[in-house]
């Protein structure tokens, strides 16, 4: 029987060795989620209503309600259209505050760093909930104090 002599040969396994090892780590690199501030991003798949949105990240799809947002019946189209506009297939970051029963959790989505809900009240398509207690109000009232004095969107009589 021959005797199989390594001279070189073990430089090209090697190297074949370590290109694998490179690609596998720059497919797992590309293929992660992306992320913001160190916390992952949601993609937006659905807007359900002027309030409610479907997101799908880290392998979960859960439906968000804004919290504290109170969106008119007169507002109701307008403030889907905005979330559709502003949201649909976009990748956006949240912060939950709280779950209610049904299962859909209440909090806030940000895209780009803006708060979603702050821009609706900025814009008069929503109000804040005045009995909301989970998060500091203060803010969202002085944006709704804004929209009204500039007689924007539930303000515009």
């Amino acid at each position: 029987m021959a005797k199989l002599k390594w001279k070189n040969e073990w430089k090209l396994w090697v190297g074949i060795g370590l290109l694998l090892l490179l690609l596998v780590g720059y497919l797992y690199w590309v293929s992660r989620p992306p992320s913001e501030s160190g916390q992952p991003l949601w993609r937006v798949t659905q807007i359900v209503d002027g309030t409610t949105l479907t997101l799908r990240g880290s392998g979960k799809i859960i439906d968000i309600k804004l919290v504290g947002l109170n969106v008119p019946q007169s507002q109701e189209a307008n403030a889907k259209e905005f979330l559709t506009k502003t949201l649909n297939d976009k990748w956006v970051r949240i912060k939950l505050e709280k779950e209610v029963p049904s299962g859909v959790k209440e909090g806030f989505v940000y895209i780009s760093g803006e708060d979603v809900s702050a821009r609706m009240i900025r814009l008069g398509l929503a109000n804040i909930d005045r009995d909301e207690k989970s998060f500091d109000i203060r803010p969202y009232i002085e944006l709704e104090q804004e929209a009204e004095k500039s007689k924007r969107g539930l303000w515009n009589k």
